[in-house]
């Protein structure tokens, strides 16, 4: 899957590169040997759940319940969350024909858009393309401004989702659910509800007859858990909360100038996504930006360009485009055969990327005997496109010792791709410093600012590019525990214990004992780079299960639970699925082996693999598991599904 345009060089062996990237891996290994543990969960730190407070919203905002909304009485719809995800549950339900009236959205955040509510840095766009990323494109008939899509807008269309389907009278901002208890008396859940500030008198109690869990990963900010963190004297702050009263400016300008910044020292921890982004923006403005780098990103051209009307009118000329966009963008992502004749997109992920499908699923089918050679095959196959970008990086980055350090020694896979014009050239910038820790990162806080390299560098700002809290456990997949609910089913079953002790799920979408209960999965159902498209998938299938279980009981209630037969069926199925992204193994400490947790995991022996092998997302891409599930919905059965009317 050569690319017939790249420059022909000479390529290093593998043997040669599996060692490079064997031996950076190790240096973050033995240096940071806690794994998942080197964070700070800010939800339980009393020194620091600061950095987590709402940036945006004031102290009187939503402190009032929405006059449409009586929570004296029973809820039959709630969904969890009111970013793209659970807007789609809540749209996707309400076409599959529940009443608006019968839903309610709760959400800890003063407004829509979940990810794109918190974050609101400068530089902040979609590493997606936007026609397939913004959700509900083709219902709303909304032109994005971009191939790929900035903050402010992204925002936008989650609002403008709400005013379309009249969700705004039907939302609880500001409430995080916090306790789930399954009453068997009434058959429905009892929900306890934290109002995100200090007054507990706004916290709720509902019950609810259906409760729908969407989203959740990218809301939650995680900090270094470095020593002397709490010392420091300086301004502070985590990307998703920026505090523009500081740096001046605003995120809803179209140029954010930053111009409070001219006389700081600004550092910024972190060199991901969110990094590459804010970081050729800060440059413009600070007295000096030092970057306090651990692991490098790869990065890639973006071409970012406005949307041309005339290319927009054929883009969205059928019914059903946006489906089928994402569906192709899909099929070369995880590397169907045959290949399409045209690859709509054409871009980054899905142009010389031919390995990349080992993070998020290979959709052909492995058996246990072909997995060292699939393993083989996507170590070459990266090569080409990494030996590219690190030539990039020599061709933009004028100082070598800077340039080396930019360069990513691990396969593509291992840590998100980023694409970016300007990120490499600000490092060209003379009030740019690039401090590369080779994988150790910082060493300790001080008054007056950090130690990297056994250098103290002193700093007015310290901004955090540190991540979320994706997965706050290695194993430990329950959706309660990710969106930190405490949540009890039938039995007095706990959640968090039941996915701790064996990953069990029909879909990746509900398990027993949690009747009426449904998730965005994560465990046992797809993921992909483009999450939106995982996410409509669920929505679609939730509500189908729930509207159609009504119907044969030609009941408006229903008690929906799966078999325990079906569970182990889909398990079996999702574990032999999971040998296709066999190439995870070895990655570089990233969020998606929870920091190295999970290799060490699969170190305890064949026993605590296979538990991790069922409990990882479904290994052969989006596509196959959507015709998975498009099956078992045309079999017309509700097939392992446990329904019975309540009296």
């Amino acid at each position: 899957m050569a690319n017939p345009d790249q420059p022909k060089t000479s390529l290093p062996a593998l043997s040669e590169i599996e060692a490079k990237y064997d031996a950076e891996r190790d240096k973050r290994l033995r240096d940071r040997p806690e794994g998942g543990a080197q964070f700070i969960d800010l939800t339980t730190s009393k020194d620091f759940k600061y950095l987590q407070r709402d940036p945006w919203v004031g102290p009187e905002e939503h402190t009032s319940i929405p006059p449409t909304i009586d929570i004296t009485k029973t809820i039959k719809y709630l969904v969890v969350g009111a970013g793209y995800s659970g807007l789609l549950f809540a749209v996707r339900l309400l076409e599959a024909g529940a009443k608006p009236e019968e839903l309610v959205m709760i959400d800890p955040a003063g407004g829509y858009g979940g990810v794109w509510y918190w974050n609101r840095y400068p530089g902040l766009m979609c590493d997606v393309e936007s026609y397939i990323y913004m959700p509900l494109l083709e219902e709303t008939g909304y032109m994005p401004k971009h191939k790929y899509s900035y903050g402010p807008e992204l925002r936008g269309q989650a609002e403008r989702i709400a005013d379309n389907w009249g969700l705004r009278g039907r939302t609880l901002f500001r409430q995080k659910a916090k306790q789930m208890r399954w009453d068997s008396d009434k058959s429905c859940w009892a929900v306890s509800t934290e109002f995100a500030g200090d007054r507990r008198d706004l916290d709720l109690s509902l019950n609810v007859e259906y409760v729908l869990l969407a989203g959740g990963q990218l809301t939650q900010p995680k900090i270094p858990a470095v020593k002397g963190l709490e010392t420091f004297k300086g301004h502070m702050f985590h990307t998703s909360r920026w505090d523009y009263g500081y740096t001046g400016g605003s995120m809803d300008s179209a140029k954010p100038e930053l111009t409070n910044l001219a006389s700081k020292r600004v550092g910024i921890l972190g060199t991901g996504a969110t990094a590459v982004q804010s970081i050729p923006e800060l440059a413009k403005y600070a007295k000096h930006l030092t970057v306090f780098q651990r692991t490098p990103s790869s990065i890639d051209v973006r071409n970012q360009r406005e949307t041309d009307p005339e290319e927009w009118k054929k883009i969205t000329s059928q019914k059903g485009w946006w489906v089928d966009r994402n569906i192709n963008f899909a099929k070369f992502l995880h590397r169907t055969q045959p290949e399409p004749a045209e690859n709509m997109i054409a871009d980054g992920w899905v142009k010389d990327n031919p390995a990349y499908c080992t993070a998020w699923g290979y959709d052909k089918a492995i058996r246990p005997d072909e997995v060292q050679q699939l393993i083989t095959e996507m170590h070459v196959a990266d090569i080409p496109r990494a030996e590219r970008l690190r030539r990039r990086v020599d061709e933009i980055v004028q100082d070598k010792e800077t340039a080396q350090g930019l360069k990513h020694w691990y396969y593509s896979w291992c840590k998100r791709p980023c694409f970016h014009d300007d990120y490499l050239p600000t490092f060209n910038r003379p009030n740019v410093t690039l401090v590369d820790t080779s994988g150790h990162g910082i060493e300790r806080f001080t008054e007056k600012g950090l130690v990297a390299n056994g250098v103290e560098h002193e700093l007015d700002l310290l901004i955090l590019a540190t991540g979320y809290m994706v997965f706050r456990g290695a194993t430990n997949m329950s959706p309660g525990y990710r969106f930190e609910i405490d949540i009890t089913g039938t039995d007095g079953l706990n959640m968090d214990a039941a996915f701790a002790e064996d990953v069990q799920t029909l879909h990746g979408v509900c398990r027993s004992s949690f009747p009426n209960m449904f998730f965005a999965g994560s465990a046992q159902a797809s993921l992909t780079a483009n999450q939106i498209m995982s996410m409509d998938c669920f929505a679609k299938h939730v509500a189908y299960m729930i509207m159609e279980s009504q119907r044969r009981l030609g009941t408006g209630r229903a008690l929906i639970e799966p078999t325990q037969a079906a569970q182990e069926d889909w398990g079996n199925q999702a574990a032999a699925a999971s040998l296709s992204m066999s190439g995870m193994v070895g990655c570089t400490p990233n969020y998606l082996n929870n920091e190295g947790d999970v290799d060490k995991l699969r170190a305890l022996g064949p026993e605590v693999q296979a538990k991790i092998s069922r409990a990882g997302i479904w290994g052969r891409g989006i596509n196959h598991y959507m015709g998975a599930l498009e099956a078992w919905r045309e079999d017309g059965g509700l097939k392992g599904l446990d329904i019975k009317a309540v009296a």
